[in-house]
């Protein structure tokens, strides 16, 4: 990456017994990064303190060239900040328009002529023109994701932070939302998911957490090569592999150590991921 726009060094939190980050280091620039990991791994309260919203216990974070851990940095940085939490909590008694209106009123749009401009132009991003003026209590599922995506992109931010960006959107709306994102100037996006398959298809490098702590970090076509000459085909299922699944087209594609002679075929991020994280350990026995 060619600068830095997010640095961190040594992060740690826990809560209470609970060991949420152990010892963090992350550099992010410009561009789009995809935060994989296990449920429990520490992504959100990872994004948490980059968006400002937690702290560190101990660590030094760096953001946008501030530091949030000062009363003027973080106020620098939400101005520059776009941020899509796990769980948005919207006042259902507002509607799509009157959310994300509300939201740029906090970001200080103070003019209500430019402020409404902006807010019709980021739902119409989203693809909700139709239901501006419908409750957020009336709207599916997908629909609130959308509202939260389009109050994250108010004023073109320098920095998206977005915790799991794709939970609830249909196939057509996910690919909808890549386009979005590939599309936006922004400089630095920041996206934790559990999708791999969104990694392959929107992101330039990727990080990998688990149990607090970064396992990986570098681009995706990295993360695939893990897994060379540790993913094969079968027509059953063979020893020696960590998990195994029939494929559509019925063959028995395997991930672990492989027998002699085996078929081997080329891995997926997915397969890297699997063998990085560990993910072995839950898997029934061959």
């Amino acid at each position: 990456m060619s600068s830095t726009t997010v640095r961190v060094r040594q992060v740690a939190r826990r809560f209470g017994s609970t060991i949420a980050l152990a010892g963090v280091d992350l550099d992010l620039g410009p561009g789009v990064t995809g935060l994989l990991g296990p449920n429990g791994a520490g992504k959100t309260t990872l994004l948490r303190i980059l968006a400002t919203v937690g702290a560190p216990d101990s660590g030094t974070v760096e953001v946008l060239g501030n530091d949030p851990g000062t009363a003027d940095g973080r106020l620098a940085i939400r101005r520059r900040l776009g941020y899509l939490p796990q769980e948005p909590g919207f006042h259902r008694a507002f509607t799509a328009f009157e959310f994300v209106d509300y939201v740029a009123i906090l970001k200080e749009w103070g003019d209500r002529r430019t402020r409404h401009d902006e807010v019709r132009r980021v739902l119409a991003l989203v693809g909700l023109e139709p239901v501006l003026h419908k409750r957020i209590s009336a709207l599916s599922g997908g629909m609130r994701r959308r509202v939260g995506i389009a109050q994250a992109l108010l004023g073109t931010p320098d920095l998206l932070v977005l915790d799991e960006p794709t939970a609830g959107l249909d196939p057509e709306q996910r690919l909808r939302f890549r386009e979005l994102l590939g599309s936006q100037p922004t400089s630095t996006v920041l996206l934790s998911t559990h999708q791999t398959d969104d990694v392959a298809a929107l992101c330039h490098h990727v990080v990998v957490l688990t149990s607090g702590a970064v396992h990986f970090a570098g681009a995706p076509r990295d993360l695939a090569r893990l897994a060379d000459g540790r993913v094969w085909v079968a027509d059953h299922r063979q020893a020696g592999a960590g998990l195994a699944w029939v494929t559509a087209e019925g063959a028995v594609r395997h991930v672990g150590d492989p027998p002699a002679g085996a078929d081997l075929v080329a891995p997926t991020i997915e397969d890297g991921y699997l063998l990085l994280t560990g993910a072995f350990a839950d898997a029934p026995a061959a």
